[in-house]
């Protein structure tokens, strides 16, 4: 067998292959224990030097207990139920508003895209509204909706519906003009490019937008409860209140941990769902 032959059979194939997915030939990619290990690692490094760090007393704790005792604290959390609660309505209030912002969003920055007379006059309020920090609008909201969870719903929703408008808008501006007149050219109705153009071309900007809402309505909505009471942001402040510290690094981590499982879901859905865009 030449080497022409070779190379113009499978093992060329392979090696293309190979190529395409960033592996070079040969190359093995580390086994799922290792490379679990690899990503963690520094992780279990942290963990070690806090253990560390408390075991000899380096740290006093009232201001850091050992990474032992924060764990059982979070189980005891757990086991009774009293986590869930806490942490239930804090989604609840997160979720609500961060899904009212993208029925709001979403089609204003389509109409922004698509409209010149919307473009005029949205784009005032996007952009003196943007920049605002929301967490102002605390006294003002509570003021008006109570210390309840609409207050913090509508709280969540001022800040997370100004991604999602520039998000739509960015995607759907981008959208080619020749990419409009070809599917005029084959029969597509005006009516329907919506749908079959500008929606599918578009998810990719409104997943971004989304990845960058849902954390900052958790954000938002810990902070607010924190100020007004209610939820995972008023357990932190009563656990800091009476030196809990325990409890306080507790109910850290399990901010960290929806935060982490948030952003990870996201990113499962654009690979679900755009990952054409990458490509």
């Amino acid at each position: 067998m030449t080497k022409a032959t070779i190379l113009n059979g499978p093992v060329a194939a392979q090696a293309a292959q190979a190529a395409q997915k960033g592996d070079a030939p040969g190359r093995k990619r580390p086994a799922g224990l290792l490379h679990w290990i690899e990503r963690w690692i520094a992780l279990a490094v942290l963990l070690a030097l806090w253990q560390i760090a408390t075991h000899y007393g380096w740290v006093r704790a009232v201001f850091l207990p050992s990474p032992s005792v924060v764990f059982g604290t979070l189980w005891q959390l757990v086991s009774t139920g009293e986590l869930f609660s806490t942490l239930g309505t804090s989604l609840w209030r997160a979720f609500a508003g961060v899904g009212l912002a993208a029925l709001v969003g979403i089609p204003a920055g389509f109409l922004m895209a698509e409209s010149r007379f919307c473009r005029w006059w949205l784009s005032p309020y996007v952009a003196f509204g943007f920049p605002l920090p929301k967490i102002a609008l605390i006294p003002v909201l509570t003021a008006w909706f109570g210390m309840d969870s609409l207050s913090k719903v509508i709280l969540v929703f001022a800040t997370c519906v100004f991604p999602f408008i520039v998000a739509a808008q960015s995607g759907a501006s981008l959208i080619s003009q020749k990419l409009r007149w070809a599917a005029f050219s084959l029969g597509t109705k005006r009516s329907e490019l919506f749908w079959l153009i500008l929606l599918p071309a578009t998810v990719p900007s409104m997943l971004s937008g989304l990845r960058i809402a849902l954390p900052i309505g958790l954000i938002t909505v810990f902070t607010a409860e924190m100020v007004t009471g209610g939820g995972l942001g008023e357990a932190i402040v009563q656990a800091q209140r009476y030196f809990q510290s325990p409890q306080v690094y507790a109910y850290v981590i399990v901010t960290m941990v929806v935060g982490y499982f948030a952003d990870a879901g996201i990113a499962w859905l654009q690979r679900r769902f755009a990952a054409w865009a990458t490509e």
